[in-house]
């Protein structure tokens, strides 16, 4: 599906108590409403999406369009969507 990606985050480390890895990277995207008498324009939302992912995102023009795949994972329990893949469909790079 397409989505236009307007910021991201990646953060990913070791850390400093456990030694264990984490990856706490996000995706931050503008999803449109649906049109009605009491609603329009759009909505912002977020995706924990892996920081090697996000990554190919680093030095692009933001916002930007970008064919994204979709995922369910299960977190403490809980089902959860998440972004496996990011394809910018342009890639405007930022003005040096």
């Amino acid at each position: 599906m397409k989505m236009q990606i307007c910021g991201y985050e990646v953060i990913v480390g070791d850390s400093k108590k456990s030694g264990r890895a984490y990856d706490m990277s996000r995706v931050h995207t503008l999803i449109p409403l649906v049109p009605s008498d009491k609603a329009a324009g759009v909505v912002g939302t977020s995706y924990d999406c892996p920081g090697h992912i996000v990554s190919k995102l680093v030095g692009c023009a933001l916002p930007i369009i970008c064919e994204v795949t979709m995922q369910d994972v299960m977190e403490y329990g809980r089902r959860k969507q998440q972004i496996s893949a990011i394809s910018p469909i342009d890639q405007p790079r930022k003005a040096a």
